[in-house]
């Protein structure tokens, strides 16, 4: 009983110095970056690149995300079972901001499952 303590929290104690290495390998300026975005910059990306001049507590504008990934209809979205493409809501078509679903420092929220149960597959 006594070594599966002991063992759980050396595992956990591993685990919390693993993500505290991924964690610090993926920051900007201190906050959290996706891997994808860090790798797409060649790990050298500033605030301005997605915030522009507004001040980095702001969301970036759709024209920065439209810079890299092009607009709704040319990002492509996987069906999923109920036949759902989140880029061309039966709600709201393309006019969504991408920054309702998408996060960059913190985890993603589909608006979708605000309402629904759906399964997206390669959400991020």
């Amino acid at each position: 009983m006594k070594s599966n303590i002991i063992r759980n929290a050396l595992f956990a104690a591993a685990a919390f110095g693993l993500a505290a290495q991924a964690f610090a390998a993926s920051t900007v300026a201190g906050v959290p970056m996706s891997e994808k975005h860090m790798k797409a910059f060649g790990g050298e990306i500033a605030c301005q690149t997605c915030h522009g001049e507004a001040l980095p507590t702001s969301r970036p504008s759709d024209k920065a995300c439209i810079g890299c990934h092009g607009t709704m209809d040319k990002i492509p979205t996987k069906p999923n079972k109920f036949d759902k493409f989140p880029h061309a809501s039966a709600h709201y078509g393309s006019t969504l901001e991408c920054t309702t679903c998408h996060a960059e420092h913190k985890a993603s929220k589909a608006l979708c499952n605000d309402c629904h149960v759906v399964e997206w597959t390669n959400f991020k």
